[in-house]
């Protein structure tokens, strides 16, 4: 079965397979389609410019999970709890293990801008572009950070080529409806030399996913995800560096992977009981053999 008018953004192919998994919004389906060429899945249809402005209202950092919320706190709250050294770590851990050398940070999706804080507490000039308005408003308030608003898929970065030693994205790039135009950008952003790093979720690579997934095909039947359909995509490390390597020289994919004790059980069903006996194998599997990670940290070299 292929899927009419979708063009895979990794490799080009017109031929797509669905999943078995689909989410339902305003009355609308969208399914999980996968590229029988390389494998990148993505949804048909796509959230329309106007459904991406709903999806990211306000509302989208009222909570700390989305809708899926077992934190009783909002994003903010739950970003303000951690400490200022906690955010620092955070920045050397994904950004100066990989170039120590970074003096300068350009954040893609820096929601309120706690990660942009800790980087400039460390010395780092810092620059970046968030979607919402109010995240803007509020990474200003509380941190003085002046920053770009809007798309960095279309908004004009003239003035931001060949600057950045390093253009960071954590838990965005999944969100974007041309990621094929985001590595462009990031690419022409950064200096020779510099490098880009994105953290993105990898819920499809997963032991208990290639599980489920079998069973629902062999069954015959479907699975509607619980969340809004904010991942217009869903990457594995193959096709996220496929996706790199369109524009970068090397791509490097670390994959991480949360303790069964921290997964979001969400609905807290049967399924989610199942997916966290099954993580007690996977956490120690991807911990030896950096595979089968749950969040993938791609390092793109210019």
């Amino acid at each position: 079965m292929s899927s009419s008018g979708l063009q895979c953004v990794c490799c080009g192919s017109k031929s797509f397979k669905p999943t078995p998994y689909y989410y339902h919004w305003h009355n609308k389906e969208f399914i999980l389609t996968a590229c029988r060429n390389c494998g990148l899945i993505t949804m048909d249809p796509k959230p329309t410019d106007e459904e991406l402005g709903l999806l990211y209202a306000d509302e989208y950092f009222e909570t700390g999970q989305h809708g899926l919320n077992k934190l009783n706190m909002t994003y903010e709250q739950g970003q303000d709890k951690n400490s200022t050294e906690l955010r620092k770590q955070t920045v050397k851990q994904n950004i100066l293990a990989y170039k120590p050398d970074t003096k300068s940070l350009f954040e893609i999706g820096f929601a309120m801008g706690h990660i942009l804080s800790a980087a400039r507490d460390l010395g780092l000039e810092i620059g970046g572009i968030e979607f919402s308005p109010m995240a803007v408003s509020k990474a200003k308030e509380k941190f003085n950070i002046d920053a770009l608003c809007g798309n960095f898929e279309t908004i004009d970065l003239s003035a931001h080529e060949g600057k950045w030693d390093c253009v960071y994205g954590g838990d965005v790039f999944e969100h974007f409806i041309h990621p094929d135009k985001v590595v462009t950008n990031m690419h022409r952003i950064l200096k020779d030399n510099g490098v880009a790093i994105v953290i993105v979720p990898s819920t499809f690579n997963l032991f208990s996913t290639y599980i489920a997934t079998a069973l629902f095909r062999l069954m015959g039947k479907r699975k509607k995800f619980y969340d809004k359909p904010y991942h217009v995509f869903e990457y594995t490390p193959s096709t996220i560096k496929k996706m790199f390597l369109k524009e970068f020289r090397e791509v490097q994919v670390v994959n991480r992977i949360k303790k069964p004790g921290q997964l979001n059980m969400k609905t807290g069903g049967f399924e989610y009981k199942i997916k966290y006996l099954i993580h007690f194998i996977n956490y120690p599997f991807t911990r030896m053999f950096n595979r089968n990670g749950d969040r993938l940290l791609v390092i793109a070299r210019k």
